[in-house]
């Protein structure tokens, strides 16, 4: 059935929307942040106010309960207003098969008299404007002006001079980089071994290239498999502890091609509440009921396994989280995941080389057994410098995915020259081990001297290392300061984190020299002391 075209909105429409919107916000306002709140002023900004991506979720829920509309609700973060929200709740036709515990007495009554005659089984009262339409066509509108009314925020940003995003780079020399004509010290890379620049990988990368040319022949099933992406897999898979290894173009479709080849329908998938994006897009992707627990909360997460109830069940978490920096419990999500038979994946993406004595990662840093974890994902683009993705583990488990994962089977095959150039990457980690524990001797300085100056750096405990800045304002304003003084830093704001934890975003490299670290530790004092962020 096609979805209804909506009917003509009135101002009286519009102010019952508005005063729709104000009451759902109010209400999740209220019990989630601010008890005591009376009411919302339509013109005041919704992402200043709080409402984090689960509340963005839970508004846009009940909102589509009372209206019979599906709503994105992304989109209450961006537009600014619930007069915007209310111009695009009406813009939205009705959904073609409204949810089934969906009253439809608390639908909205976009239009009253319609409404009102249709109840008494007549035809609604032709209306003037409906009269003048039937005469004269309505102009066109332009379908693009929707998404330019989303970018209103980074217009603004852009006018400020206060859009820090895409930064331009045109060239580097070990950790220091020009930006936009600027030069600056790098502390925003996941380069955490320094080998970017190394000349082993960078030989391996045009030799390869020599040999077989700059692209591939189609996908790996099909005619996308060199003898380098063959031995990368057999490199990776004694790396880390495993069977077998399977190598795809990028880390994200790593995720999202795994997870939803593992689990289906019927079945469950549970992920830590800050795992990555391309985690949480592929539990959503594979159909499976998807649930989060507690970040880091056993008590949550073994809640989630006892309502699995014995379904099949998978759970993902990552090693490092990326935004905050700090370490899965690994030893108890072991424990938990064999108690309830649950198969256990974990993304290396932020670990390897940087956990475990010799960076081979999270089973490394605990000393776990090698049937400990039941596939491992990792990425080629951080530590090993270069670009792709894999997981590794038992030979059944990757053999399944080659032939069923669609991201590996329908995707074009990892350039053979990045695929050398991770093996090359490999070979230097091997032989130079003294790479890691110089990154822990940085990043023990760093966070040390950040704690000193008074810095919120969270929990902390890797080389990814958050300065919390409580608020947008005080993440651009320090973004600007930094990268003015020659420090690049990067903001992160919602969606990447909660709308109540904005930061920068710093990351050390093992390549940093001990002044180089001093270099920003000063620039940062000085930043967070001109904006009243510390003392």
């Amino acid at each position: 059935m096609a979805p209804q075209a909506a009917s003509t909105p009135t101002a009286q429409d519009f102010e019952a929307t508005c005063q729709l919107i104000h009451d759902e916000l109010l209400a999740w306002l209220r019990r989630e942040t601010a008890p005591d709140l009376e009411r919302i002023d339509r013109d005041a900004s919704l992402f200043a106010l709080g409402i984090d991506s689960l509340g963005a979720a839970e508004v846009a829920l009940a909102l589509e309960q009372r209206t019979g509309k599906t709503l994105n609700p992304e989109i209450l973060c961006e537009l600014e207003t619930i007069n915007d929200l209310a111009q695009y709740v009406q813009r939205v036709p009705l959904a073609a098969a409204p949810r089934s515990a969906t009253p439809q007495l608390l639908r909205v009554p976009l239009n009253p008299v319609a409404d009102a005659a249709a109840d008494a089984g007549q035809s609604p009262p032709e209306q003037p404007v409906q009269r003048e339409q039937r005469e004269r066509p309505e102009a066109q509108q332009d379908p693009v002006q929707h998404y330019e009314q989303l970018n209103r925020r980074i217009r603004g940003l852009r006018e400020l001079d206060l859009y820090f995003f895409e930064p331009v780079i045109s060239a580097h020399d070990g950790p220091w980089v020009v930006v936009d004509g600027q030069r600056m010290l790098m502390l925003g890379s996941y380069e955490y071994l320094g080998l970017l620049d190394h000349p082993q990988l960078k030989r391996a990368a045009i030799e390869t290239i020599d040999q077989f040319g700059t692209g591939h022949h189609g996908a790996r099933l099909l005619a996308g498999t060199t003898t380098v992406h063959k031995e990368l897999e057999s490199r990776l898979a004694a790396f880390m502890r495993a069977e077998d290894a399977l190598v795809f173009s990028s880390g994200f479709v790593a995720n999202l091609a795994t997870i939803s080849a593992l689990v289906g329908r019927g079945e469950c998938v549970i992920g830590d509440q800050w795992n990555h994006a391309s985690i949480a897009d592929g539990c959503r992707m594979s159909g499976a009921e998807f649930t989060e627990f507690q970040h880091n909360d056993m008590a949550s997460l073994e809640a989630r396994l006892q309502a699995t109830a014995g379904r099949r069940t998978l759970v993902v978490v990552d090693t490092v989280f990326s935004m905050d920096g700090d370490i899965v419990n690994l030893p108890d999500v072991v424990r938990l995941c064999r108690q309830y038979q649950a198969l256990l994946m974990v993304d290396e993406a932020h670990s390897l080389g940087v956990l475990g004595r010799t960076g081979r990662g999270i089973q490394e840093h605990f000393d776990l057994p090698p049937d400990s974890i039941d596939i491992k994902m990792g990425t080629l683009s951080k530590s090993l410098a270069g670009c792709g993705g894999f997981v590794a583990g038992r030979e059944p488990v990757v053999t399944y995915l080659r032939h069923h994962a669609r991201g590996y089977i329908f995707s074009g095959a990892l350039p053979a020259a990045q695929a050398a150039a991770a093996l090359a990457a490999l070979d230097v980690l091997e032989r130079e081990p003294q790479r890691v524990e110089q990154l822990r001797r940085n990043v023990a300085h760093y966070l040390s001297g950040l704690k000193r100056l008074g810095f919120d750096t969270a929990h902390s405990a890797t080389p990814i290392v958050p300065i919390m800045t409580r608020t947008d304002e005080l993440t651009l304003k320090m973004t600007r300061l930094c990268r003015d003084a020659g420090l690049m830093v990067i903001p992160v704001c919602f969606p990447a984190v909660p709308l109540n934890a904005p930061r920068l975003r710093t990351c050390v490299s093992a390549i940093h020299t001990a002044e180089e670290i001093d270099f920003a530790l000063d620039v940062l004092a000085q930043a967070g002391r001109a904006t009243g962020l510390i003392e």
